[in-house]
């Protein structure tokens, strides 16, 4: 009986030093990271601030979409080009470059080069000029309308003597529609959506203030 009571008190003693070391949960505790994702920059919830974890390179949100890239030479490149510019985030210039892909195109449709001109590179826009001047030469006019860029995906990316460049794949739907003088139809359909394909390849100089890129390269397929 004598071994029994002093097993008991041994056991309760242990018991109660376990729970002086590990106290209560008070509902504070931070929660653990998900399984097999490392945590990212801690926030400071006080004020806001980002706070850069040791073992992120980057200081910004996008540091964590191109580390998750699963094409190497993407993420080489993307690296490269955070490197020269901190503030380059992959999907800010996916969103500007399908803004820049609808205004291109619909300028380039109603024939309208100031516009043009801001977006496009030197050599690209004599193309484009070009073609718009040979269109009215002809009496022709275009009513065209993009109804959706169905995907949008970076193909290739590189920085050249800070110069960044990023090749951008478009899968569009548009209703294609020429026009003569008379207003007579030539050419497509307005009821009739065309799938277009397009590769465009966007560039800026990271050195510059103007966050602005400018369309390089041009090729359909």
């Amino acid at each position: 009986m004598l071994e029994i009571v002093l097993l008991a008190m041994v056991a309760g003693f242990i018991l109660l030093r376990l729970r002086g070391e590990l106290g209560k949960k008070t509902g504070n505790e931070p929660l653990p990271p998900a399984a097999g994702h490392p945590s990212g920059p801690a926030l400071d919830r006080d004020d806001g601030r980002d706070v850069e974890a040791e073992s992120q390179p980057y200081d910004t949100p996008g540091a964590d979409v191109i580390d998750l890239e699963e094409n190497p030479a993407l993420r080489r490149a993307y690296q490269d080009i955070r490197r020269a510019d901190r503030s380059f985030d992959v999907a800010i210039f996916l969103d500007g470059a399908k803004s820049a892909y609808g205004m291109i195109l619909e300028a380039f449709w109603a024939g309208d080069k100031e516009t043009l001109k801001t977006f496009l590179d030197d050599s690209v826009y004599e193309q484009f000029a070009g073609a718009v001047d040979q269109r009215a030469k002809d009496g022709l006019t275009l009513e065209n309308k993009l109804v959706d860029v169905t995907e949008i995906d970076v193909i290739a990316a590189r920085l050249i003597d800070k110069v960044a460049e990023l090749t951008v794949h478009f899968r569009s739907e548009i209703v294609a529609v020429t026009k003569d003088k008379d207003g007579n139809l030539v050419e497509g359909n307005m009821s009739d959506v065309v799938e277009m394909n397009d590769k465009w390849t966007f560039a800026r100089n990271t050195r510059s203030r103007d966050p602005n890129w400018t369309l390089l390269a041009t090729r359909a397929g």
